[in-house]
């Protein structure tokens, strides 16, 4: 009985999702590193709808939606990829660990999330392990001599820099985190040394809330000429939710 109870609950489960997400199949598991997976769906829902730079897909698990950057996005065939970071053992990071080619996952989007179409100038994207997927895909989207540059912080320099050479993501450079984020002063000289040359690029901030305000804070009280800012944190220590 319990289990006919706990089976018929699931299929309802199921059939409210699907009222309001899209029912993504995975095509392809990528396992490219210790902490990194790339993950290929397909969805019939994708044909023929459009999915813009910094768009957002929000995929369901059981502790709540975790937000990623599609990238490789084809709406011919209605198939996207998203990168995973393992941090931490979440839901998302359990799923991605053990996810098969064939499984189904219940996805919200793509949908707008940062406003990159229209960007179109000499631009420096700042993040983490999280934003190597919104890299790719501005790689996808402007090509690799269009002006942009990529400053991550991130944990292990090796595996990152290993990632993002699979991802065929030029021109980044990598800086350790450090005890009490002393890393953030080698990476604001270096986002410094960038706009030094070019006054009209712009800075997009994405990753850690908190290195995001930080390196804000900083610029302000000693202001740098630049083309303007853009920013979305992708999330923060001991928080859900964030996009």
């Amino acid at each position: 009985m319990n289990w006919a109870m706990a089976s018929f609950g699931k299929v309802i489960s199921d059939s409210l999702k699907k009222l309001v997400f899209r029912e993504f199949t995975v095509s392809r598991v990528t396992h490219l590193s210790e902490h990194f997976e790339r993950i290929d769906f397909v969805c019939e829902a994708l044909r023929g709808r459009p999915c813009s730079p910094g768009d957002k897909v929000q995929v369901d698990f059981d502790g709540g939606p975790r937000t990623y950057t599609p990238f490789a996005f084809d709406g011919a065939h209605g198939a996207l990829s998203v990168l995973v970071y393992l941090h931490g053992d979440g839901p998302s990071a359990r799923w991605a660990r053990n996810v098969s080619e064939g499984e189904r996952a219940f996805a919200f989007g793509p949908r707008g999330s940062l406003a990159l179409a229209a960007q179109s100038g000499p631009l420096t994207l700042f993040g983490d392990e999280t934003s190597f997927g919104l890299a790719r895909v501005l790689l996808e989207s402007r090509g690799a001599a269009s002006g942009l540059s990529f400053v991550f912080e991130v944990t292990n320099e090796n595996e990152s820099k290993a990632v993002l050479e699979a991802l065929k993501v030029p021109h980044f450079e990598l800086v350790e985190r450090r005890a009490e984020d002393a890393q953030l002063t080698d990476v604001e000289a270096r986002v410094r040394a960038v706009l030094a040359h070019d006054a009209t690029r712009r800075l997009v901030f994405t990753g850690k809330a908190q290195s995001i305000q930080t390196l804000r804070n900083r610029l302000k009280a000693e202001p740098v000429a630049h083309g303007g800012q853009l920013v979305k944190a992708y999330w923060s220590p001991g928080k859900r939710g964030l996009d």
